[in-house]
């Protein structure tokens, strides 16, 4: 019994990197092909919910478990972690149909395909909870710091375009700031979320 929940934890975080990573595969798509936008914002809600859900019932075996195979801090901030990621995106794609964004720049397509990129990777790292392995998780973790800073060059750029644009509508300026801005939070919390294992495996291993 105990050990079926043991490995509830491990199954549980692995479901929650792949829905974290089928959001941003959904925005990714969704940016790359700008049409019907409230409905695919519609889908992205139902993965963010499904995410929700689970975080909810990792919550509550980590109430009810006596013994967990990570501390209960780590299982906490693990979960919440990688959930705000996904409340990142979800709200990345919630406020570009909100603030009626009609065309997708070049900058924010990157973006979106970093962030996939970045979770896909996530999914790897979150399978070697099971196997506490150091060294495979040091080196998908630099994997991960890599991208985070390529989304962070990547965000700059965007930025200084979208400022010093002539003739550029303080309004539409406003609302992309705001866009880019989560959008790089999201990548941050990824690399959160990698340092978080790797912290956890270091004190494991």
């Amino acid at each position: 019994m105990f050990n079926s929940k043991k490995h509830n934890f491990f199954d549980h975080f692995e479901q929650l990197a792949a829905i974290v990573h089928k959001g941003t595969h959904l925005f990714s798509e969704m940016v790359g092909n700008y049409q019907e936008v409230e409905a695919k914002v519609a889908a992205i809600k139902e993965v963010e919910k499904e995410g929700d859900a689970l975080v909810r019932k990792i919550m509550n075996e980590l109430n009810s478990t006596f013994i967990t195979p990570l501390e209960r801090e780590d299982i906490h901030s693990l979960a919440h972690t990688l959930d705000t990621v996904l409340d990142l995106i979800d709200g990345v794609a919630d406020r570009m149909f909100l603030y009626q964004v009609k065309q997708i720049d070049p900058g924010l397509l990157a973006q979106a395909n970093i962030l996939a990129k970045c979770t896909a990777k996530l999914i790897e790292l979150i399978r070697t909870l099971r196997k506490l392995d150091h060294a495979v998780v040091t080196g998908i973790a630099r994997e991960i710091k890599e991208l985070e800073h390529e989304s962070d060059r990547n965000y700059r750029k965007m930025v200084s375009q979208l400022l010093n644009a002539p003739g550029q509508d303080p309004i539409e300026a406003i609302k992309l700031k705001e866009i880019y801005d989560k959008l790089e939070d999201c990548a941050d919390f990824a690399e959160d979320v990698s340092n978080l294992v790797e912290g956890i495996v270091l004190k494991n291993a």
